[in-house]
């Protein structure tokens, strides 16, 4: 069985190969879940700290720092929503991943996405600019491993089709999630002059 660091290598080089491994641990739902805690945990904890970095270099006051708690709450509800979605859009196209894949898939990406995010606090050290860059490249990482490991977890076979898929389906659940904060007063909108 390959390492962590043996996957991470090859999550950028051989994606679906990757993803095709993680699948085939068969790990039970429990671990899964517990994966997934432990990865947002690990996740917030660096999203604060860089926060406090970027307070201490650029001097910006920015208010009170958001509570790891929120994020970790938050981070949950998007992970388990956007595998149900993963799983049932793609089954809705004919393919053949299930909801505890999708939700390992995307557990990964999120760790990934982490090993990013704490090269981008150390580079914010020295280079503060570069955290806006890194910031666009985790963003762009993220769409293409949503793209392959949807390919891997359903069989799909042509990416463009499926990066289209991806996108419309981000914005759907956007416009869905804004039109449900919006109707329960979770979010207010302003008042236009």
């Amino acid at each position: 069985m390959p390492d962590l660091k043996d996957w991470l290598i090859r999550s950028f080089s051989e994606p679906q190969v990757v993803a095709r491994e993680l699948m085939a641990l068969r790990l039970d739902m429990q671990t899964r879940l517990l994966a997934m805690v432990l990865v947002v945990v690990m996740t917030a904890i660096l999203g604060t700290l860089a926060q406090m970095v970027f307070v201490v270099i650029t001097k910006l006051d920015l208010g009170e720092l958001t509570a790891p708690v929120a994020v970790v709450g938050l981070q949950i509800a998007l992970i388990l929503y956007g595998s149900f979605v993963l799983s049932f859009v793609g089954q809705r196209f004919g393919g053949q991943g299930n909801f505890a894949d999708a939700l390992l898939l995307l557990t990964w990406i999120e760790f990934v996405l982490m090993v990013g995010q704490t090269i981008q606090v150390v580079l914010m050290v020295f280079f503060p600019i570069s955290a806006t860059i890194m910031s666009i490249l985790l963003v762009g990482l993220m769409f293409w491993l949503m793209v392959q490991f949807t390919m891997a977890l359903h069989g799909f076979t042509n990416p463009f089709a499926v990066a289209v898929g991806v996108l419309l389906t981000f914005i759907g659940s956007a416009l869905v999630a804004g039109l449900v904060l919006v109707s329960t007063g979770l979010l207010q909108v302003p008042a236009t002059v």
